[in-house]
């Protein structure tokens, strides 16, 4: 197995580890905080973190593939991995302290509304980090997998729209335009994951294209390099 090939396998494994957790955090939440299940919440922020980790691996693993058909857009994916990871985790904060509240961890507050306000700065990190900084991110990965051919170019074309979807679809929730976790917004995020699973499926299954010409460039110069 080629180096190439085993960093598509661990950039595919990774975006779908953080697809699944993504999405697995946003159900146990909801079905937690609706239902007063602490330990649903304890799952959640257990996916959330781990869905943080595979958004730092992933950017990490694209930097080295993608940082010879561009050093600046390899950088800015990796970058905004990072951030996206930075927010998703700061977005566990008000959830674990919503967790000690239940429990007694902490004492309990007379304000009734301090419960649901912790909730909404989880759903405030999501709008940022998970619906922002993704929708920028995708269109930077989208761009640097078309300019470097290293997949089928379907792929970057759905990237490319799923990115400016859910752009336009998070600055509307922020402006009060469109209704946050609404049925607008879903169907505006579903290009946005059929690309995920697309990437993520073609680089598990096929792996990064060998043929792809700024590819057969690098390693006619590391050939003569080698010489």
């Amino acid at each position: 197995m080629t180096r190439l090939r085993s960093l598509a396998l661990v950039a595919g494994l990774l975006y779908l580890v953080t697809h699944v957790t993504s999405v697995g955090a946003a159900i146990v939440y909801r079905l937690g905080t609706e239902g007063g299940d602490v330990g649903l919440v304890q799952l959640g922020v257990a996916l959330e973190v781990a869905l943080a980790l595979a958004c730092v691996g992933n950017g990490v693993v694209l930097l080295t593939v993608l940082r010879p058909y561009g050093p600046a857009g390899a950088a800015a994916f990796a970058g905004l991995r990072g951030l996206e990871a930075a927010i998703i985790g700061a977005g566990t904060l008000p959830m674990i302290a919503l967790i000690q509240l239940q429990t007694g961890a902490i004492p309990a507050s007379t304000d009734p509304a301090l419960e649901p306000a912790l909730s909404w700065l989880h759903e405030a990190s999501f709008l940022v980090g998970q619906g922002l900084v993704i929708a920028v991110n995708t269109l930077v990965i989208a761009f640097m997998l078309w300019r470097s051919r290293l997949v089928f170019p379907g792929i970057p074309i759905l990237g490319a729209v799923g990115g400016t979807l859910v752009l336009l679809s998070d600055l509307g929730q922020l402006f009060g335009v469109v209704e946050q976790s609404g049925d607008l917004a879903m169907i505006l995020a579903v290009p946005i994951f059929g690309f995920e699973l697309w990437f993520a499926g073609y680089m598990l299954f096929v792996g990064f294209r060998q043929d792809s010409p700024e590819r057969m460039v690098e390693t006619a110069r590391d050939t003569a390099i080698a010489r």
